[in-house]
């Protein structure tokens, strides 16, 4: 399994805060199952500034721990870049990662509401090759009440990654519903844990897999997987739709 989305380097932003935190973490991950994970530190979300250098520097730091101590686990490096309004210029400027130096992007919309430019940015970044993934739309308080706003920045070209504690129920039946709503209107593109520590949030993508295949099938969980690694080789993506297979409350 690849995680796209996770806080594993230690000192950058609120994930661990010593290398030996980042080494639990990656212990466990390792024992769920997780081959590959990009670290995505948070970047300019009004707390954390971590610009690619100082990224490759954690990541080349966890890297050698690792071999050190036999784990087997790959890290590559990538950003959760809030979306705000000097991102291209930051982008042309070499201030923003991709993940894992591919075409793609972790963009984080604040909590509270959109940024009135962002239709704009999404549009500059197709124009310069990029492929914008939002991380966690279902915790964007617009997008919980206007989930049609989504569907259109996916017209534009924009993916989205859910996180898999929200398909689980972890954060509430309100935003597990939501995911499987829209799950099942606009097709599949990423899950990934957000991992921050080994004990709230922790690695849970087996997790959310498995309620993946309960509700929707075997194949929609290989397009999750499929989707991850793609990322990986810099690949173009399969997006698919897949009807669920059980009707029950958690979906309408």
């Amino acid at each position: 399994m690849v995680e796209i989305h996770c806080h594993i380097l230690s000192g950058l932003d609120d994930g661990p805060v010593h290398m030996e935190q980042s080494i639990d973490m990656a212990e466990k991950a390792a024992a769920s199952g997780v081959t590959s994970i990009i670290a995505t530190p948070h970047h300019l979300n009004g707390h954390y500034n971590n610009e690619p250098i100082v990224v490759n520097q954690a990541v080349e730091l966890l890297r050698a721990e690792l071999r050190k101590r036999n784990i087997r686990l790959e890290i590559r490096p990538g950003q959760e870049i809030r979306v705000h309004e000097a991102l291209i210029r930051d982008l042309h400027a070499g201030k923003c990662c991709t993940l894992a130096g591919s075409r793609y992007m972790l963009l984080e919309l604040p909590f509270g509401y959109i940024p009135s430019q962002f239709t704009g940015i999404l549009h500059e970044l197709k124009v310069a090759g990029i492929v914008p993934i939002i991380a966690h739309p279902e915790r964007n308080q617009i997008l919980l009440k206007k989930p049609m706003l989504l569907s259109e920045y996916l017209k534009q070209g924009a993916l989205c990654q859910l996180t898999s504690q929200s398909l689980t129920g972890l954060f509430g039946r309100k935003v597990q519903k939501w995911c499987f709503h829209f799950c099942k209107e606009n097709g599949f593109h990423f899950i990934s844990s957000d991992a921050h520590g080994i004990h709230s949030r922790t690695f849970a993508l087996s997790g959310g897999y498995k309620v993946i295949e309960h509700y929707f099938g075997g194949d929609a969980v290989k397009s999750f997987e499929e989707n991850a690694s793609r990322i990986l080789s810099n690949s173009h993506l399969t997006i698919e739709r897949f009807k669920p297979r059980r009707l029950g409350m958690l979906i309408w």
